[in-house]
């Protein structure tokens, strides 16, 4: 049986003085065990006009982490680029114009992290510069003295899918972000919230399965059975995206 291609785009970071391009082993790991084909598209120079090549073939979209999303995109406020860190904005391109596309043909999307951001941006919402300065919240959303040992509690809406997939009204998280959701796009609904209110997960009612969730799963997969029914109902709307495999 063939194997149907969810893209997932690289990120860059620099190896013996010279770019590569990867993807988190976990998030590749994760598409072959749900029988799916990871197919990786490269941030490199001229990749944007490669993207008509890769579109025919896609039946789902990955958007996982990297750099911080450039406010140009959206309605920014002044925060927004007082606490702008590193950006990407041929990631941003490549992702945004892939996005769009997963959206008018109607394929599942799952966006982790930044992924989630930028999903909410194309589909008109709005971003914190930075989520503990601008809310002055007392919750840590990320820690780099216990970067991945550190999880923070959220609330999950009763009845939404995510209540589904965990079963039960709270859960705890990881955190690795410093940008995050301000207003949530009017298409979307919230799944799951901080003790600060930040919007953790949300879903677009109406879609097949376009999810965003600003926690990681895959990197807690031990840790709560929902974890990887998140993931195994993303490889299910992909398949059912395609009724003719």
């Amino acid at each position: 049986m063939k194997r149907l291609s969810v893209l997932v785009v690289t990120r860059r970071t620099i190896r013996k003085n010279k770019y590569i391009d990867y993807v988190g082993e976990f998030h590749l790991a994760l598409l072959i065990r749900l029988g799916v084909l990871p197919v990786m598209v490269p941030v490199v120079e001229g990749a944007p006009t490669c993207l008509a090549d890769y579109m025919p073939g896609m039946k789902g979209l990955l958007l996982v982490e990297g750099e911080d999303i450039e406010p140009g995109h959206y309605k920014a406020r002044r925060e927004n680029f007082q606490h702008l860190e590193k950006t990407h904005p041929l990631k941003d391109e490549i992702e945004i114009r892939l996005i769009r596309h997963a959206l008018r043909k109607k394929l599942p999307i799952l966006g982790i992290c930044r992924g989630s951001q930028l999903l909410n941006v194309v589909c008109g919402g709005t971003l914190y510069g930075d989520v503990q300065k601008e809310k002055r919240s007392h919750l840590k959303h990320i820690d780099f003295a216990h970067y991945d040992a550190y999880r923070h509690p959220i609330s999950i809406v009763p009845a939404s899918p995510l209540s589904k997939w965990y079963r039960q009204e709270t859960l705890r998280v990881n955190s690795y972000h410093h940008q995050g959701i301000r207003d949530l796009a009017p298409r979307f609904r919230p799944m799951a919230h901080a003790e600060d209110g930040l919007v953790e997960a949300y879903y677009d009612p109406k879609a097949n399965f376009v999810v965003g969730l600003q926690f990681h799963p895959e990197r807690m997969l031990e840790e709560a059975a929902g974890n990887w029914r998140i993931w195994k109902a993303f490889g299910s709307a992909v398949r059912k995206k395609s009724p003719t495999v």
